[in-house]
Order: C-alpha cells, then structure tokens, then sequence
C-alpha cells in the first residue's frame, strides 16, 4: 500500500496538462534588472568564505537572481541563434554618433548563461565594430557589456541591435563603467 500512494502520484503530473511559459515581458525584465543592479551595487561580492578563496554570493542578490530567471530575463542560446542571420544582414558596419552628446556609457546587453555563448555574442558584437566585455554573474553566468558610447544615436542604435539579436532587455547600465 505504501507504493500506491507515490505511483499514483506520478501518474497524477503524468496526466496533468503541461503550462506553456509565459512570455517574456521586456518591461518586467528591465525593472528586473535595475532591482538587481542595485542589490548588486549595494552588496558587492567582496565576502570571502572561511578557507578565503571563495567569493560568497550577498544574500541580498537571491530574490533579484530568482526573479530574473523565473521571468525569463536571461538570454539563453536559442534566443540568440538568429546572431549570425543578423550579422551577414548588418556587416559591414560602422557606429554612427548621432543625436545628442551624453556622458560615456555603457550597454548592458544582457546575461547569457554560460561561457559558449558569451563568446558567440562577443564574436557578433566586436565584428559589428563594438567593443564589449563578459563579466560573470554569480549563480546567473555572463553579463555583456558594449560601449562606451558617447552619443545618443549610437547607443540607441545598440540597443536595436541587442534586441535584433535576441536580448530582451537592453539598456544604459547606471554603475557600469568602462
């Protein structure tokens, strides 16, 4: 009798019909990541564990991280499978400044999740004449960057492109300098 009651359990969610994801909101996934900017900002990973090799995640970036994921803001390899699509549309290509002068900035792309393809998209980006930078995302994976960008055409021409190129949620990062 014991083994009914896990049997008929799985047969239950066997049976139950499957939830499609919900889609993908980029306004959602930009108040996302400027809560999790500013956790990030406000407690820095600089806590090391108790053998001091280890950077320890701040407790305070857990929820920010769960709700990125959980809305699907990070940008997985098939969002970005139309890059190459994309590149042989774009190139050549040369950034404009255009419209207003603004302070040097940077663009934060968007978190892939892992080292293959944060190279894909530094491939894409660098061959379109950008310059952009990985940085990792503790328990998330990279984090691109391009830029600086000087004018407000350029930057917002970025944008387009990131978006083009499967980002859900490009934007001016605040505390990101390079």
């Amino acid at each position: 009798m014991r083994f009914l009651a896990p049997l008929a359990a799985a047969a239950a969610i066997a049976a139950a019909p499957v939830l499609a994801a919900a889609p993908r909101d980029a306004s959602t996934c930009l108040a996302l990541y400027g809560r999790y900017d500013n956790a990030a900002w406000l407690y820095p990973n600089n806590k090391w564990s108790n053998e001091g090799s280890r950077v320890m995640q701040p407790s305070e970036l857990n929820r920010p991280m769960q709700l990125l994921r959980t809305n699907g803001c990070l940008t997985t390899s098939g969002d970005i499978d139309g890059m190459p699509a994309l590149f042989a549309r774009l190139a050549p290509h040369s950034i404009r400044d255009s419209g207003a002068a603004i302070p040097a900035t940077a663009l934060h792309v968007g978190i892939v999740t892992g080292f293959y393809d944060e190279g894909r998209v530094t491939q894409f980006f660098r061959g379109l004449g950008y310059r952009s930078r990985g940085v990792g995302a503790i328990g998330l994976g990279r984090r691109i960057y391009l830029g600086p960008f000087t004018s407000q055409g350029a930057l917002d021409e970025a944008i387009g492109i990131a978006r083009e190129a499967g980002f859900i949620s490009p934007y001016p990062a605040q505390h990101t300098k390079f």
